[in-house]
């Protein structure tokens, strides 16, 4: 059995306390508490860009698989809110550790859920991790709200065909305003391919096809009219304009966009001072152009039978799928580690391949008949109910399969 070490950051910033911070605290933390030997052997688990408002984190999905399989001992964190911000979701980690005989072990506020104090001050502490995460959310939907009131940009670099205009004290604002130089080219482009009825139209400006789908799917492009509130809405913002039929002033949107996950986030949709490039009409069937697929297929993420079960042979972190670009229904088991921080240098796994390959050694290994239209969430289960371990190293995929 094998201590773990869980490590979580919200966003993938060098600032604050980074993964590998946390890791080094753990370890000196086990080291001084428990035992050099367990520092050194401890398995690591890491889920950085995640909330910790949930408990959907593909580590924290394996720390609990390992836990429950009787492969840790004991759990150590940097700090209790790293590990859960929910009473909830603290109080149900809490429970599972106790069934399966788990200590936890918090290395900033040193707290051991083998004594007794230990276990209430977590409890106590949890409370004001999610008091903390409900008023930062608070504080910043009031301020979101405000902006949005004054149809103000909220910085960083204007979207391309304008430019940014800061008016002067005592009641300074930024507004985006038409850059001479590109609006002009920003209107042919969308002109182009509402014509054409094809995103290639566009492509002759010299911009590339993944800034073109960007910039047909910003709402900052197109008139607040009755249309496009509506599609909005649609997406899930609050409109906070009074939609009309006609209307050349275009939408200034704030908070997360559609395709961001982020708990309590608000999306927001106010009325800039800037000229809009097209009408609602006109976005409408621009966004059926640039995503011609059903909503429920687009950007799908593939999924393989080995997905959270492959691990990495060089550094020991999970293995993502990592659809191949312009082959469609190809993907890759890519490390983690390699694919969002560049710390491992895994060559990827061909994912068709794999899955070919452990689906023929379940079948023969579980004596299964089955027939060649099973859906691939069930061929999934069956995977993950038969499969103890797999690692890839680059050359070799290595299978354990439960007897």
């Amino acid at each position: 059995m094998f201590a773990a070490i869980y490590c979580r950051k919200s966003v993938n910033t060098m600032q604050g306390e980074s993964i590998q911070s946390q890791l080094e605290h753990c370890r000196a933390y086990l080291a001084a508490h428990r035992a050099p030997d367990e520092a050194r052997n401890a398995l690591v688990y890491r889920d950085e860009g995640f909330s910790g408002a949930g408990l959907a984190r593909p580590a924290m999905q394996q720390l609990l698989r390992d836990v429950r399989a009787g492969h840790i001992h004991c759990v150590v964190c940097y700090r209790l809110d790293r590990i859960s911000r929910n009473i909830a979701d603290f109080t149900t980690l809490m429970e599972e550790f106790a069934r399966c005989h788990v200590s936890f072990l918090c290395a900033a506020e040193a707290f051991d859920t083998e004594k007794p104090m230990g276990r209430a001050m977590l409890y106590i502490a949890s409370v004001f991790a999610q008091l903390e995460r409900e008023t930062i959310a608070e504080r910043v939907r009031d301020n979101m709200y405000t902006l949005a009131e004054d149809g103000r940009w909220l910085g960083g670099k204007p979207p391309f065909g304008y430019l940014l205009q800061r008016s002067l004290p005592p009641f300074p604002r930024t507004v985006l305003v038409p850059d001479a130089a590109t609006f002009p080219q920003l209107c042919e482009i969308f002109q182009a391919v509402l014509q054409t009825g094809t995103l290639s139209a566009g492509l002759r400006y010299g911009i590339t096809m993944r800034r073109l789908r960007q910039m047909l799917g910003n709402p900052v492009y197109f008139a607040a009219d009755a249309t496009t509130a509506r599609l909005l809405a649609q997406d899930g913002y609050t409109v906070l304009f009074s939609p009309k039929a006609a209307c050349s002033a275009a939408v200034m949107p704030y908070g997360k966009r559609p395709n961001q996950k982020q708990d309590h986030a608000v999306m927001l949709a106010a009325m800039g001072e800037h000229p809009a490039v097209c009408d609602g009409k006109s976005w409408a069937r621009l966004r059926q152009i640039r995503n011609p697929r059903p909503i429920g297929q687009r950007g799908r993420v593939p999924v393989g039978m080995l997905s959270q079960l492959l691990r990495c042979g060089i550094c020991g972190d999970v293995m993502e799928c990592k659809r191949r670009s312009g082959r469609e229904g190809q993907f890759d088991y890519i490390c983690r580690a390699k694919n969002r921080e560049k710390r491992c240098d895994c060559p990827n796994c061909a994912g068709i391949a794999a899955d070919a390959a452990v689906w023929e050694q379940c079948i023969r290994h579980g004596d299964l008949s089955v027939s060649a239209q099973m859906p691939m969430a069930l061929r999934q289960s069956i995977v993950g109910l038969l499969t103890e371990s797999a690692t890839w190293d680059g050359t070799v995929l290595q299978l354990t399969l439960r007897q």
